[in-house]
Formats: C-alpha cells, structure tokens, sequence
C-alpha cells in the first residue's frame, strides 16, 4: 500500500537488507546432512527438487519444455503429496508448478488435501499450497467468463476453444466452492491463525474477482515469464481491474460480510494486524460485489472504530499540534488525532476505506478523521501515506480546494522532511480536478525558492531534483546528479497542466548538455514523453526542444533511457525535422550499433534505407505512418 519515501540528500543510499538465495540454501541443507525445514524428504527426492529449482531459475521459454518438465516433476510426487507439501523445499516446487499443471495433477492434489484440510491450513508451509490450489482452480473455473460481451455469451463455437474440459472446469467450481464454504465454517479459528488468515484472504479475492490489490505488483514466476500488459497498480491510482465471477461466488462473499458483521467485539478488529489485513481484503471484494453492504461495513467502521463519537479531543491541543511543523518525527501518541490514527494497522484500513468509499461516505470520513489535521499528518513519517490515499481519492473540486489550502504552506515541511510524496499527491488531484493549479506552482517555486523573476528558470531543475536553489550548486547541472523520482513525477504533471509555460520554458532554457543529464536519466527521460505529448504544450516549444537538441540525437540514441526520449522526440517531429534527425544520426550509422539501444533505434528507424534513398525512406515512412 506504501510507497518508499524519497531522500534530498542525493548522497544518501537507502540500506537494503540483501536478499537470501533459496536455492542456494537449500544447496547448503544438503550439505549438511538436513533436508530442509518442515517434513523430511528423502534425500535422493531433495536433491532432485533443488536441481529442478536450479533448471526453473535458469527460465524456459519453450513451452513444450516447460509440460514436461512440470508433468515429470508432479508425477514424482505421487504417493508423496502431504510430506512433500510440509517440506519447505518441496512447498516451493509444487507451488511454482501448480499453475501449469495438466487438469489430472490438480485433481490429485486438491483430492489429498481435503482430508487434512484443518491441520494444513495452520502449517507454514503447506497452507501456501492451499492457496496456490485456490487460487488455479478458482481461476480455471471463471476463465470462459471473460470473454463475456457486453450483449451476452458469444457464440457457442467458442466453447470449442476452452484449454480445459467442460467436467474438470465443474471440478475446479466445485473445490473453490467446498473450500470457501470450511474456510467459512471454521471462520473465528482461522481469522487469528496467521496462516490460515491468508488463506481466507485468498478465498475472498478469488470470490470476488480480484486480480491485483492498490499498489501491488504481480508475481513473476521463477520460469521468467514476461508479465504482460499488467505490471501492477501503481500508486496514486484509484481504479481496479475485477475479473467476471458466477452468482454464487458472489453469494458467499456476502456471507463472508454477514459473519463478520455480527462478530462480538468488531470494533476492536482494525487494531490487531491480522484481522485489519483480512478487513481490507474484504472491502476491496465487496466493492465488486455489494454497494450497500459496503456502505453498511464502513459506516460501522467509521462510527465504532475508526472516530467513534465518545473519543475525547481538546482544541487547544490541536491549536499547539498545528504550531510543531518543523519536527516531523513527534510521536503519534502524543497528538489530538481520533484512535484510528494511533495504530498502523487500522491506518492501512482507513486507506483501503478512502478506496472503496463512494462520495457521501468519503465525505463523512474526511470530515471525521482529517479536516483540520491534514497538515500534521502530512508531515508525519508514517501518516502521510494515509495523506496521500485521501488526496488521490478525492474527486470534487470542492472538497479538493481546502485540502490543497490546508497544506499549501507545507510544501517546504514536507521537502524537509522526505515526504514528498503527498507533493505528487496535490499536483496529481490538482490534474484530475482542474484546480489550483497556479497556486500549485507558487507553492513549488516558492518552496524551491526560486519565485524571483531571475530563479524561474531553474524550477525544472530544482524540481527534478527536489531540492531549494541555496542547495544545488548550478555550475554543476551538466554533469550527472540525483534525481528524485517524485520530483520527475510532479514535473511530468505539471506539464500537463493547463498553464505549464513556465516548467516547459525553464526545461528549454536548459544547455543540450544540461538536458542530456536529464534525458539519459532512468527517471528524467519520462520527462521527454510529457512533453512531446502534453495536451497544453504549444508546437513551438516542441520544436525548441528538437532544434535544442540538435547535434546530440546520436548520443541519445546509443544511451539506454535517452532511446526512449529519442523515440519520443521523433514521433513529433514533422515530415521535415524528421529528415534531418535521421541524416544527423546516419552520418555516423556504425556507432549505432556499439549498443543495443543504438541498433533498435537504427532498426525500427530503417537507417540503412535512408543512407541507400532518402526518397525512397520518405515513401516507405509515410506509408507506415498511414497503416
């Protein structure tokens, strides 16, 4: 749900724990004598597994391969499922191979554990299992519902093209069904186990259709699978993406609602990690299912947890809270801020509520849990997260403008102090509700103090960079710097705000050396594709920024990130300035392919074709561009 905050100090490096190789722990088990954690596993099966691991790591691409292998692997298990699934080694090959597993293996699997079901779901290992076999079969189960049209099914030759029979997709309906039901039925044990919990976080995003959480990337699996079109919900979105789901997974969702609706101590249930983790979940899937039941849920969380009405507040507490910007690590206890506040684990709830809420109850929560205290969370190490999630979901000019008001003489504070981020969050809310937006950059020049006439030109600048003009040494911006990836996102959208002239002038009054720096930059080159295409961007200043980089499209091309500023640029060239980029870079066409980069741009641009017939590049260009 978070996103890391950024540091000013560009020589400061965030410490990384460095993460542990599996397989070469595994390796180091069997050199000493020990198969591993969980059940013992034959030594001659251990060892396969690790070569297996190692094979898997290595990545296949070839599909037919990959069957093989999996079905080879699977069959050994035969006989042997329960003490290879306890087995932590064993857990973690079954795991990766389930999803490709023929409708004959995951039969088998969801067979033998049925009977143990109860002592699985509480096993570290084995419960990860559980949810793997949940989630294949759910997702084999409802994968004929997406191609749903709007007016209905599509034809029925359709059905020919199922990958699997019409008896094992009524198997896998049937297992997520029987599954969701026990996980329901031993609902109060399981809500406390911390890993039967996730399996009923499992069940309920399977149920609802679920495909990815708020900020949450996907897995890529060990076969170095490409991902695909979907690479995560960024943060600072506030849509998701359900899959289509039958009726009656749709009924036990609601039933999952009910029980926790009549639990005995439900206001007590956003305060403890575990339930707060599986509330979350919840509200995210009844979102899709239930619009007055997620009315009904979050108007009791309001009430009784997150602000109830018997918390005790004082004014003059709040007037000193308001005074204290400048010392952003004071304790939370300490502060006038309803109870929802003092605990991270209902603050993460209160985000997944600011998601799901619709415009009345988002309302009530603003006005309960936030007005007149903005400013203090803001700037607080944990709570601004909770800052930004409020600001990204607010989607009325009204209710946007005191909140951009609340926190307008903050911008400095919030520099000082790393949390940037709630930055991103004003200039993204003041996009989207076409508000504020000069009062956004008077805010920004005036934190960056560069608002005097002769400092505006360093505003892109200090902007990438997120750091006031009495701390950048400007004799120095043609060499490499930090850059902060906040920074390179607000000025991204302040490019496409309506009035953007003075971040599009001070970018074009950069040296080509000085724009090199940015365009060349893994988080400046973005700042091309802004403004190439920002709606507000006049074509004049699009052609500045071509003629200014005239003499350095060769270097940009040969550079990992500055190809894709390349691209960017070329795309909005006209049919003249075109001509010139491409005689410019085929003067000097063997350099292109000292790199990887230079040779995909001499590809996709058919350098070759200009250097043998321009005439004949311009027919075969523009015939492209018509398809």
């Amino acid at each position: 749900m978070s996103e890391e905050t950024s540091q000013n100090n560009p020589m400061h490096k965030r410490i990384r724990k460095k993460r542990k190789n599996f397989v070469s722990n595994a390796k180091k088990y069997v050199k000493k004598g020990q198969m591993g954690r969980g059940t013992k596993m034959p030594e001659e099966l251990y060892r396969y597994f690790v070569g297996i691991l190692d094979v898997i790591k290595q990545g296949m691409e070839n599909e037919d391969e990959r069957h093989v292998l999996v079905n080879n692997v699977l069959e050994r298990t035969k006989g042997e499922e329960l003490n290879i699934i306890g087995n932590q080694l064993g857990c973690r090959v079954v795991e990766l191979l389930l999803p490709y597993s023929l409708p004959e293996d995951l039969e088998r699997f969801m067979e033998v554990l049925l009977p143990d079901l109860r002592i699985l779901c509480s096993d570290n290992f084995s419960s990860h299992v559980i949810e793997t076999v949940v989630r294949v079969a759910c997702q084999r189960a409802t994968d004929h519902l997406q191609d749903l049209s709007e007016d209905g099914p599509q034809k029925k030759k359709a059905k020919k093209d199922n990958k699997y029979t019409e008896e094992h997709i009524q198997k896998c309906h049937e297992y997520t069904i029987k599954i969701s039901k026990y996980a329901l039925n031993n609902f109060e044990y399981f809500i406390s186990d911390n890993y039967a919990n996730h399996i009923l976080r499992c069940v309920l995003k399977c149920l609802s259709g679920i495909t990815l959480l708020p900020g949450e990337k996907p897995k890529i699996n060990l076969f170095k699978e490409t991902v695909g079109q979907s690479k995560g919900i960024p943060p600072h979105t506030t849509e998701m993406v359900y899959r289509n789901i039958p009726d009656d997974f749709r009924e036990i969702v609601v039933e999952y609602v009910n029980r926790l609706m009549t639990w005995h101590q439900f206001e007590d249930l956003p305060y403890s990690k575990l339930s707060s983790g599986f509330l979350q979940i919840m509200l995210y899937a009844i979102k899709n299912i239930d619009k007055k039941l997620t009315k009904a849920i979050l108007k009791r969380l309001l009430d009784e947890s997150f602000a109830p009405d018997n918390w005790e507040t004082n004014e003059q507490d709040e007037k000193k809270d308001k005074v204290d910007i400048d010392n952003p690590e004071q304790d939370v206890q300490g502060l006038s801020l309803p109870p929802v506040f003092s605990s991270e684990s209902a603050v993460r709830l209160l985000e997944a509520a600011l998601f799901v809420a619709d415009k009345k109850l988002y309302t009530q929560i603003y006005a309960k849990c936030f007005i007149n205290r903005l400013g203090q969370l803001a700037t607080l190490p944990t709570l601004n997260f909770t800052a930004q999630r409020l600001i990204d979901n607010c989607n009325v000019k009204e209710e946007f403008e005191p909140m951009f008001d609340e926190l307008a003489d903050r911008f400095g504070a919030l520099l000082a102090c790393g949390n940037t981020g709630v930055i991103v969050a004003l200039a993204k809310g003041c996009l989207r509700n076409k508000a504020k937006q000069t009062q956004f950059l008077t805010c920004l020049e005036t934190a960056l103090k560069c608002s005097e006439p002769d400092n505006q030109k360093y505003l892109s600048v200090l902007c990438l960079r997120l750091l006031p003009l009495d701390r950048v040494d400007l004799a120095k911006l043609d060499k490499d710097y930090f850059i902060n990836v906040h920074g390179s996102v607000i000025l991204q959208t302040v490019l496409d705000f309506q009035r953007p002239a003075k971040a599009v002038n001070s970018l074009l009054e950069l040296t080509p050396e000085q724009l090199m720096v940015i365009l060349c930059d893994a988080k400046g080159y973005h700042v091309a594709d802004a403004l190439c295409k920002g709606q507000f961007v006049g074509v004049k200043a699009r052609d500045k920024l071509i003629w200014r980089v005239k003499g350095y499209y060769q270097r940009l091309a040969l550079s990992q990130y500055g190809s894709r500023a390349f691209e960017k640029i070329f795309e909005v060239a006209s049919p003249e300035q075109k001509v010139k980029i491409m005689t410019e870079i085929s003067e000097k066409s063997n350099l292109l392919n000292s790199t990887a980069y230079g040779r995909l741009i001499a590809t996709k641009l058919d350098v070759e074709t200009f250097k043998v017939s321009q005439k004949k590049w311009e027919q075969m260009w523009k015939k492209k561009q018509g398809e």
